[in-house]
Order: C-alpha cells, then sequence, then structure tokens
C-alpha cells in the first residue's frame, strides 16, 4: 500500500511539473493588440495563457528586473518555467529551449517580423532570427525562421 501511495505521489508531481511547463504568463502593454493575437497561436500550440495587461512604465521595469537586453526589446514579455520570452518567439523555439539542460535563459525576436506569430500580413513572411540571451547580455542565435 505505502509503495502505491508513493507511486502516486511521484506521478502527481511529475504531471504537475509538465503542466507547469505548458503555462505562459504573458506580460502586454494596455495598447498592443499583435501581443493578444501572439498569446491566442501559443493557446494553439497547446499553452495555458495568463495574460497580464500594464502600462508601458511597468512592462519596462519588469523587463529591466529580468535583465532583457535593450536591442532585443519588443511590445511583449513572458515566461513559461524558467525561460524568458521577448517579442514574437514561435512556439517551435520554446519548446526546443524548454528541453531538459538546454541551459537557455531567454529567448527574443527583435522587432516585429512579418509573418511571426502574431505578426502574421496575408503571404508577407519575413525571415528572422530568435536569439538566446543570458543574465549577463550575451547572446547568440538560437534559431533561423524562414
Amino acid at each position: 500500500m505505502k509503495k502505491v501511495l508513493l507511486m502516486a505521489i511521484m506521478l502527481a508531481s511529475s504531471l504537475s511539473a509538465f503542466a507547469g511547463e505548458k503555462v505562459i504568463d504573458l506580460y502586454k502593454s494596455e495598447h498592443c493588440d499583435c501581443c493578444t493575437q501572439w498569446g491566442k497561436i501559443m493557446e494553439k500550440q497547446g499553452y495555458q495563457v495568463n495574460t497580464h495587461v500594464m502600462n508601458d512604465s511597468a512592462l519596462n521595469a519588469l523587463k529591466d528586473k529580468h535583465a532583457i537586453p535593450a536591442d532585443l526589446r519588443s511590445c511583449h514579455m513572458a515566461t513559461t518555467g524558467n525561460l524568458l520570452i521577448e517579442g514574437h518567439v514561435p512556439a517551435e523555439a520554446i519548446n526546443k529551449a524548454l528541453v531538459p539542460g538546454s541551459g537557455i535563459y531567454g529567448l527574443a525576436t527583435p522587432g516585429m517580423p512579418a509573418g511571426s506569430p502574431g505578426m502574421e500580413m496575408g503571404d508577407k513572411k519575413d525571415p528572422y532570427n530568435v536569439i538566446a540571451f543570458d543574465k549577463n547580455g550575451s547572446q547568440q542565435v538560437f534559431l533561423r525562421i524562414e
């Protein structure tokens, strides 16, 4: 009986940890709609999105707190697990960064490239880089989207 109870507790804790990885907290400006579109796309990719609307000053303070490099900043930021997400990062990159042991602190899609999630513009799709960054501001291309 103790063994069954222990296994049930272990299973429940592993399921809740997995479910936690599928939750995104989205922090967005009160004046921006493309952020809302990005959140809807993440929901279609299986994430539960909790949206927090903020004024621009509070949003910038949050980005400062998390050391998001100024040259990578966009209209919204989000978190999932221990991962920071800045801008219109696709789910494909987020899923790849959430793999245990990736060591990724944050991902960003600088600017607002046409065709990125939430920035759909018909057939127009600009190629863009998803940038990985760390707390010290070091950056590298994580994924190229064509």
